[in-house]
C-alpha cells in the first residue's frame, strides 16, 4: 500500500486533457478541461511528477475505461503540466494540492493503479477569466497538440 505523500511546490502536476477541450484560437486548455473529477466533487485528477512522466500520464489512460465500457484512446489527450507551488499561490480561486494514490489488489479492469495520482481541490469556475489566466501562467503544454 503506497502512503499518502507531501508535495512540494517544485514538482510539476500533468493534467490530461481532451483535445475537445483545446481552444481553437490560441491552442491552449478551454477553462472547461479544469473543471473538477467528478463535476459535482470537489477535486481535479492529476498526476505528480515524481512518480510519473507526461509521456506515462497520458499512457494510463489507454488503460481507464468510459462509462460505455470501452477503453479510452491516449491518442485524444493531451498533457498539460502545471507548477505546484503556482498552483497553491497564484490560482484565485484558492486551489490546494493533495497526493491521492490509486491502488487496488488486485488492479481492477479500467481503473489501473496509479502511484502519481494527485488532486487539486477547490472550486474551478468554468467561464472565469481570471482562473483561466491562473492555470495559463501557472503552466505549459508537456504533450501539446500538432
Amino acid at each position: 500500500m503506497w502512503s499518502v505523500e507531501y508535495i512540494d511546490n517544485y514538482y510539476s502536476l500533468y493534467i490530461r486533457v481532451h483535445k475537445d477541450f483545446i481552444s481553437s484560437k490560441d491552442g491552449k486548455p478551454r477553462s472547461s478541461a479544469f473543471t473538477n473529477t467528478p463535476k459535482d466533487g470537489d477535486n481535479l485528477s492529476s498526476d505528480w511528477s515524481k512518480y510519473c512522466t507526461p509521456q506515462s500520464s497520458r499512457a494510463l489512460i489507454g488503460l481507464q475505461k468510459k462509462h460505455n465500457g470501452t477503453f479510452k484512446k491516449p491518442e485524444l489527450f493531451f498533457i498539460w503540466e502545471l507548477n505546484v507551488g503556482k498552483v497553491r499561490k497564484e490560482i484565485n480561486p484558492k486551489q490546494s494540492v493533495d497526493h491521492d494514490p490509486v491502488e487496488n489488489n488486485p488492479e481492477l479492469e479500467g481503473l489501473p493503479n496509479n502511484r502519481a495520482h494527485s488532486i487539486i481541490i477547490g472550486e474551478k469556475p468554468i467561464n472565469n477569466a481570471e482562473f483561466r489566466v491562473g492555470l495559463y501562467k501557472a503552466g505549459v503544454w508537456a504533450i501539446k497538440p500538432e
